[in-house]
C-alpha cells in the first residue's frame, strides 16, 4: 500500500521510544511514530521495539483508528490508491479525524465538494509555519501532494 510506505518514509524508524520532536516532551513516540501500543497504553521514555513490532503495530492503528474515520469522507470509495494513499499519510501524521476537525477548514472544503485539483497545494498549508519542524513536514505535505496528482492522473485517464 502505497500510503504506508508514504509513512514509514517520512516517520522513520526509532526501535527506542523518544519525545515528540514538534514539542519536546510528551506523547513519547517510537517505531513509525506511534505513541500507544496495540493495547492503547503510552510508551515510556527507555521502551524498545523490534522493525516487526513496528511494522504490525502501524498496520493495526491504520486498520483500527485511521481508515474507519478516512472512509468517511465524502467521495473516498471515488478515490484510488494514491489519492487515499496521500489522505492516508497526511491523516497518520495530524490525526485520524481532521475532516471536519477545527483548524481543517480548507482541506474539508475541498474534499466534500470534490475540489480536487486544489487538494495539493491545500496539504500545504498544514506544516506548522514558524515551527522546528515546519521544513520536514512542508516536504511531506509536497510528496503527499504529488502522490495525489499522480492518482488524479489516473483517475482521469
Amino acid at each position: 500500500m502505497v500510503g504506508v510506505n508514504l509513512i514509514k518514509e517520512f516517520e522513520g524508524f526509532s526501535p527506542e521510544a523518544y519525545y515528540d520532536p514538534h514539542t519536546g516532551s510528551l506523547p513519547i513516540t517510537i517505531a513509525y511514530g506511534s505513541t500507544r501500543k496495540i493495547d492503547g497504553t503510552p510508551f515510556y521514555i527507555g521502551e524498545t521495539i523490534t522493525r516487526e513490532e513496528g511494522e504490525k503495530l502501524l498496520i493495526y492503528q491504520l486498520n483500527k483508528e485511521f481508515l474507519p474515520s478516512l472512509q468517511k469522507i465524502p467521495y473516498w470509495n471515488e478515490m484510488n490508491e494514491e489519492m487515499r494513499g496521500s489522505l492516508l499519510s497526511f491523516s497518520y501524521n495530524l490525526g485520524a479525524n481532521f475532516y471536519g476537525s477545527s483548524g481543517f477548514n480548507t482541506i474539508t472544503k475541498n474534499l466534500k465538494y470534490k475540489d480536487w485539483g486544489a487538494i495539493p497545494k491545500t496539504l500545504e498549508l498544514y506544516r506548522n509555519p514558524g515551527s522546528n519542524v515546519e521544513k520536514g513536514l512542508l516536504r511531506r505535505r509536497i510528496v503527499e501532494g504529488e502522490l495525489w496528482i499522480e492518482g488524479l492522473k489516473k483517475l482521469n485517464k
